[in-house]
């Protein structure tokens, strides 16, 4: 190739990266996530709550006085949704927003239809933050749902990333800002029937009561589902795709390494046309 065609070109090279790098800043290429994985059981979380007895001693006559307390049984039976969390960093915007990732879950008798893409049903619940374990766990208290044996739940879940707003004129009102969506998975079904008992029957773990707006973190982690597919990062942390360093950033630190090479071979085109002629 002629330097005349040469020179040109490079310089086409340079500017289209260029483009690139200002056209898709880091918080951009973050913000759009995958659609989630995840799996739902019927769990019995119902437990034991055990007697215990202890004497006071009465002030007025000195006779000891017998108390008892417990011995009943809780019935607690669930329907849990287990999220695996993917590979997320939290970042800072250029509003200075913190960027997390949340879920929304939403649910429907198997037999119904959804009435928009907006629709979460009559259990849905939204602004779920993900938990900084490998799985995200929300359990479905569905006691009072009119649910007969036998029946089945469609559950679908969708990620967010975003970030929430404070409104302390309007009694520390939270607002929540969507960045990106995944989009909604695909439906996964279970019957109401016999539940798998749980894997700690004695220690109930937190089961939402409303569907609520609010960002929260779960806590609870029962026995996740076979075969798990990733570990996630902990909140603040980066992705080590190069030398520590997220893909995003990887990618940039790539294209500005390719871009001081192209202007590094333009130096050299350039300084070969002036030594020739």
């Amino acid at each position: 190739m002629k330097h005349s065609e040469t020179y040109p070109l490079l310089i086409i090279l340079i500017s289209a990266s260029l483009t690139i790098l200002v056209a898709c800043p880091s918080d951009v290429l973050a913000a759009t996530p995958s659609v989630p994985e995840f799996t739902v059981n019927y769990v019995d979380h119902s437990y034991d709550v055990p007697i215990t007895h202890w004497t006071t001693t009465d002030p007025y006559t000195g006779n000891q006085i017998t108390h008892s307390s417990g011995g009943e049984h809780v019935d607690n039976r669930t329907v849990d949704v287990t999220i695996t969390n993917q590979q997320f960093s939290p970042y800072v915007d250029s509003s200075n927003n913190t960027v997390q990732l949340y879920y929304n879950i939403r649910s429907k008798g198997h037999f119904e239809n959804w009435g928009s893409d907006t629709d979460l049903g009559s259990h849905g619940m939204t602004g779920l933050q993900a938990s900084s374990s490998t799985y995200t766990v929300v359990s479905f208290n569905i006691e009072y749902w009119n649910v007969a044996q036998g029946g089945q739940i469609d559950f679908e879940v969708e990620a967010v990333t975003g970030f929430t707003v404070y409104n302390a004129q309007s009694c520390g009102t939270q607002y929540q800002t969507t960045v990106g969506n995944s989009g909604w998975s695909n439906a996964q079904t279970v019957t109401i029937g016999t539940p798998s008992p749980a894997t700690t029957p004695t220690t109930p773990i937190w089961t939402p009561i409303q569907p609520t707006f609010n960002p929260y973190n779960p806590t609870a982690t029962p026995s996740p589902p076979q075969n798990p597919i990733a570990t996630p990062i902990q909140p603040g942390t980066q992705t080590g795709t190069l030398f520590g360093f997220d893909w995003v950033q990887t990618t940039i630190i790539a294209m500005a390494i390719v871009i001081a090479v192209l202007v590094i071979a333009l130096v050299a085109v350039t300084w070969r046309r002036s030594t020739n002629n």
